[in-house]
Formats: structure tokens, sequence, C-alpha cells
């Protein structure tokens, strides 16, 4: 039976019909092997190269009010998080303690850490914690101009001012003064600094279409740039930037557009992102752009960099471990469409994946499906809602010859249903199940849907097929499934099982 492209080099793609959200592809690196164990709690068998679902959440606090988690940070073993106006310091049992307050908006914030500080930078204004006396202290009037994003290098905090060409550094090791001739005026581009980041103890500022490195030299400007290193790719929004696999990820801008994705190479950025992606991001409106938050984790090794766009339909994913992009997202199961993963920041906290909710006072736990060992699983949906995967393969042609479709199969880990079992809507016992639809006319109209059984709790035997397809000459198959159980696909294969 042929393969028909359910694992394949790319998994996004506009053109070829392609699509992949809340699925991402995982290659074992167990040389031939198909099935050579556990891949995360639970005893699910992974292939050399298969479709995992993406991980699930669940709500490690709710904070009062209703203001969204704003950003955090972990240092030496304390975390924090910006809600709403206030700052709060949570612990591993899911308690927490109010630190104080800033100056509040509807958008991120940025904070920075030094050994014995933090610097926060909320609505245009600054504040610096002290970590050994508790204390938040506002020095927005000590800086030079507005701050924007803050990052932290060799001893020192460093702000870019808003609407201008500068940054300004602080005293060593003391976010609490900020000496007035520690203020840089960028002079290799013209144009106002749209974000910073700090990579190799380098800091890069960058402009709406160049980016510069600057060093540490211990001169008088502190920061000086690194001759010859002029990047010719701005960034499209102050909280774009992010650290990944010892490279900056960035979406790019300058005079001939907007939004391509970039990794740094050295000092060459590396363009990661594909037309699919670059198609999509284009289509949103300047506003939305600006206000794009991106963060970075690392999934059962996987290196993730996740890109949250307001407004957006999915949040986009790219996974650094198998250089493939995959969409993420919210399914509003009320009535059909996503949103974007309800996700906008990261921390890796008490051994554990923490993000905070754009939409809700929710800080969640993110984490792949575990089996509790009572028949039950954790982690298989969005804090109790539904996570609806989907693959949509490519095209299937033969040279817009007919072709016959007599069965589909898919080769998929099944007899997974938990126990007590769903239940159907004549309440009798039912087994997990997908879901498959498909378009002859290359996704312009779509078949009806069609179910398929995926074995009761320990029926690993059983096998998903779809009968009877009829011909085509030129197919698209839709795959989904909304039960809460793991999702792991090897593969699917066109012609009689």
């Amino acid at each position: 039976m042929p393969r028909i492209g359910f694992v394949g080099p790319s998994y996004t793609d506009a053109f070829a019909d392609e699509e992949a959200i809340n699925l991402f592809q995982n290659s074992v690196e167990s040389q031939g092997a198909v099935a050579p164990g556990k891949a995360y709690g639970g005893a699910i068998a992974v292939p050399t190269k298969g479709l995992l679902g993406t991980p699930g959440t669940e709500v490690f606090i709710r904070f009062p009010g209703s203001d969204a988690p704003r950003g955090s940070v972990e240092i030496n073993g304390r975390a924090f998080v910006v809600v709403g106006s206030k700052l709060y310091e949570i612990f591993a049992d899911k308690t927490y303690t109010d630190r104080g307050d800033v100056a509040v908006d509807t958008e991120a914030v940025s904070i920075a850490a030094s050994s014995i500080q933090l610097l926060i930078v909320s609505a245009g204004a600054a504040y610096c914690y002290t970590l050994s006396t508790d204390t938040l202290l506002d020095v927005t009037m000590s800086l030079a101009g507005t701050p924007g994003r803050v990052r932290y290098s060799d001893t020192y905090f460093i702000v870019n001012l808003v609407g201008t060409n500068k940054f300004q550094m602080s005293a060593l090791l003391d976010g609490a003064t900020w000496p007035g001739l520690q203020v840089n005026a960028v002079s290799v581009f013209p144009e106002n600094i749209t974000s910073i980041d700090v990579n190799h103890r380098e800091l890069w500022v960058f402009g709406a279409q160049h980016a510069q490195p600057y060093q540490d030299t211990g001169s008088d400007n502190i920061f000086d740039v690194i001759p010859g290193t002029l990047v010719e790719s701005g960034c499209v929004a102050l909280n774009a930037p992010d650290l990944l696999d010892n490279s900056i990820f960035w979406l790019g801008q300058d005079q001939r557009g907007v939004c391509t994705a970039w990794r740094s190479n050295g000092y060459t950025p590396q363009r990661i992102s594909t037309h699919a992606v670059e198609i999509d991001l284009q289509s949103y409106t300047p506003d939305q752009l600006s206000k794009i938050c991106t963060y970075s984790m690392q999934v059962i090794g996987h290196l993730w960099w996740v890109i949250y766009i307001p407004g957006a339909q999915w949040s986009w994913v790219y996974d650094v471990t198998e250089g493939l992009w995959f969409k993420m997202a919210f399914w509003i199961s009320e009535n059909g469409p996503y949103e974007s993963h309800h996700s906008w920041n990261h921390v890796y906290a008490f051994g554990k994946h923490l993000v905070g909710d754009w939409s809700q006072p929710n800080l969640y736990e993110m984490h792949m499906p575990v089996d509790n060992g009572d028949g039950s699983w954790s982690f298989v949906d969005d804090a109790g809602s539904v996570i609806r995967s989907l693959r949509r393969t490519p095209t299937v042609e033969n040279e817009m010859q007919w072709m016959e479709h007599p069965a589909l199969t898919i080769d998929m880990v099944t007899g997974l249903t938990p126990q007590p079992p769903f239940v159907d809507g004549d309440g009798n016992d039912r087994p997990a199940e997908c879901m498959l639809r498909w378009s002859d006319d290359r996704g312009m109209t779509w078949s009806n849907v069609h179910h398929a059984p995926c074995g009761f709790a320990g029926e690993y035997k059983t096998r998903v097929i779809f009968w009877r397809l009829g011909r085509s000459r030129y197919r698209v198959y839709e795959w989904t499934m909304t039960d809460r159980v793991p999702r792991v696909i090897r593969d699917a294969y066109l012609g009689n099982p």
C-alpha cells in the first residue's frame, strides 16, 4: 500500500494543501527502530518518524481578578509572575505572595534578572526588585526616557528608550541606579530602536530595518559596536526576539517588507520561515504585528520557538530540532473555529513548564500526556477544553489520472481509551475515535465527516480503517481527533489493507 504523506519533510504548506494543528513531528534517534518504547508517560510506542499530539495544560494557579499573567521569570529557585498590576512570587505548592504593584496595561512585561535583583519594565515604567529584602522600587524617574525592554549582561541592566535611538545601562550590579551618562545612541543605522536582546554576552540592538551587535569593551561607552557586524534586517516587534539553541530568533522587517523569521548564525541571519508562514504572518495588521510575543521551551527534547499573534487563529511554532513549523491552537468547540493557543509567556520553574494565558488570570502547567496508572490520563486537554488535532495531507494524485481509493488505513497507536470509557449520545460506552473527511477539488469543498473507532482500553491491535472512499483525480484527506487521549500517528496508507 502506498503512503500518502501523513509524516513528511513539510507539514504546513499553503501550496501543497498541507496542514498540521496541535500535532508535531517526532524523529526517534534509534536507527531502524519502529517502536522503541515509551515516548512519554504510559506505554506509547513511537515510530522512527511520526506525529505526536501537542502538550495539554492544567491550571497551576488561578490569580484573583480578571487580568492575564503578563510575564514571568525564575532565578535561583525563585519564580515571579506579573499579573495585571501585581508582582507575585509563586511557589511549588501553587501558592503565591503579593510583592508589590507595577504600572498596568494589556501588553506583555519585560523582566530581567541578576543574582540579586529583578528589573521589571511594565507600561512604560521600570521597577527594581531586590531579592534579599523583597522590596520593589519604582526607578522610572531615574531613566533618560521611557523604557521598552530590559536585558541583563556583564552586571548591567540595559533598557531601550521608546521612540528614540538610545539605550541606557544601570550602575554595576544595581538596577536601582541609572547614571545619566550611561546612555548610548545608535549611530550605525538611522531608525529608532525597536527591540534589544543579549546573546553570548553581546547586546543586539534592533531597529526597524537593521540590527547591530555591541560588546562590553570597558570603554566609557561600556557597550561599543562590534566592527563589521551590521545586520541588514530589523525587528517587527518589541517582544519578537527570543533566545534558543544558542541563537537569537526574531521576526524581521526592512525596507522590502515584513515578517521573515530569522535566526542568528554568527552575525549572518539565517531564514527559517517558509512561504506558508510568511504569507500568514504578513496578513496581519501593523498593530497586531507590533504586539507579537514569542517564547521558547523544550518539549521531550524538541526546542520550540512559539509565536503568539493577538487576534490570530493559531500560534506558530518552529521546532528547531526537526527544522519544521506547525500550529498550536485553542479550539472554540462551541462554534468550531480555532484561536491562538492560550499561552504568551513561559517560565521553567519547580521542574515544570508554566505558561501564562493571554485571556484569563491563569498560569498553566504544560506537559505531554501522563498515564495516571488508574486507567485515566492527565494533560490530554487544554485545562478542561478539548484539544482538536488536525492533519491535512498533501494532494494525492497521479498526473491527474483517476485513482481508486478502496480504503485508507491510519497507522496510529490505539487502545488508549480511558477507564471508564467515553459515552455516546445514547449513553452507551464507546472507544476513542478519530474522524476523516476529504476534498476532491484541492480543499475547496469537503465530504461529510466519517468516524472510525480507535479501540477500548488495552485493544492495542485495533486498526483504524476508512472504507469505500471512491475515486478522485486529486484528493486531500483531513484527519482530526478530539477525544481526550494521547495522539500518536505513524503514517497512513492508501489501498486494501
